[in-house]
């Protein structure tokens, strides 16, 4: 975990500031899932505060933690009604019981032990309430397959896949889950599966590749030993823009803490 708040704390200034990519995105998942006003809202990972400013628009009570001190600290500044502490998600120094819903958003597979961090949101929610979190599950099902992506998105898809295979072993950061799996391995019950979908704009390769070095993609890319991590920066300046349209779409699994 520690190499990659660092990742985060060195990218801070310029997360999500290029393209605010994270922040749509925050703005859908909290669409998805609906928290009424007055809800007590734990935000895990918050990075600039997608998820946070999102869910202070609707009136909820929002605890953020980071890893990173740079981040929580710009969070601090951006969103003074937030409480927002530097604390690691697998190891919350909060009571038990204390929220109504606790959201992560492209964070729980960061962690070094994924399991943990559902174990302590299970904790930290008060009997019946709602743990979302980002990722796919072999359980997936969804009525609009036709808006998962796009050409550019395809694109710079492709060039990732085709350079993973010159990441030395334990490149890069992150790692895959199923995460209906991980909240039912956890306790949750009553999962469900939502989507959120994010579409953003990039006026050229540049400006793509100034957005892809200000967050995780950077470990994948410094990652890369050379000349591979040269041609790799090349080749999407080289990339068709097309449209230049980002689109994505993601699945939010949710599962209660049994009452």
């Amino acid at each position: 975990m520690q190499q990659t708040w660092r990742l985060f704390d060195r990218v801070a200034g310029d997360y999500d500031q290029v393209v605010p990519f994270f922040r749509e995105y925050g703005a859908a998942i909290v669409r998805a899932i609906a928290p009424s006003a007055g809800s007590r809202f734990l935000d895990l990972g918050a990075g600039r505060g997608a998820l946070t400013a999102a869910a202070l628009s609707r009136g909820c009570e929002v605890t953020a933690v980071d890893a990173a001190p740079a981040m929580a600290a710009l969070l601090a500044a951006d969103y003074p009604d937030a409480s927002v502490r530097v604390m690691d998600a697998e190891d919350l120094k909060l009571p038990s019981g204390g929220f109504d819903l606790v959201a992560a958003s492209f964070v729980i597979h960061l962690l070094d032990d994924p399991a943990s961090g559902a174990a302590e949101a299970l904790r930290v929610l008060k009997p019946g309430g709602r743990f979302v979190l980002t990722g796919g599950s072999a359980r997936h099902r969804d009525e609009m397959p036709a808006v998962w992506s796009s050409p550019l998105t395809d694109r710079l898809d492709t060039l990732f896949l085709e350079f993973a295979p010159h990441l030395p072993p334990g490149g890069g950061i992150g790692r895959p889950i199923d995460a209906a799996d991980l909240l039912e391995a956890a306790g949750f019950v009553g999962l469900r599966e939502d989507h959120a979908t994010v579409e953003v704009a990039v006026h050229d390769t540049a400006m793509l590749w100034r957005w892809s070095m200000t967050h995780g993609y950077r470990a994948f890319v410094e990652a890369l030993p050379e000349p591979h991590r040269a041609e790799f920066k090349a080749r999407m300046l080289d990339m068709p823009l097309g449209d230049g349209l980002l689109r994505r779409r993601t699945c939010l699994w949710s599962g209660h803490r049994p009452p």
